[in-house]
């Protein structure tokens, strides 16, 4: 009867073993540094730019170029 019984306790303790390994929390992403947070806002400024439409009247002309991207030779 005592050998049913440990079978039992190390049958339910074995059925237990997955579970009691999974109540550990994942860890949390550490905080972004300032320095990734500027890095990360210049790249979306720079993404911002490139796809921003051409034709913008306040700082490019009828060819969608800027004034200071303007050939220095016109013909």
């Amino acid at each position: 009867m005592t050998k049913f019984v440990i079978a039992a306790l190390l049958a339910m303790l074995h059925a237990m073993a997955p579970v009691a390994a999974q109540t550990s929390e994942a860890q949390p992403k550490p905080p972004v540094t300032d320095r990734e947070q500027v890095q990360a806002d210049r790249a979306k400024a720079a993404a911002e730019e490139k796809n921003a439409p051409t034709t913008r009247p306040w700082d490019r002309d009828a060819n969608g170029k800027r004034p200071w991207e303007r050939s220095s030779v016109t013909k």
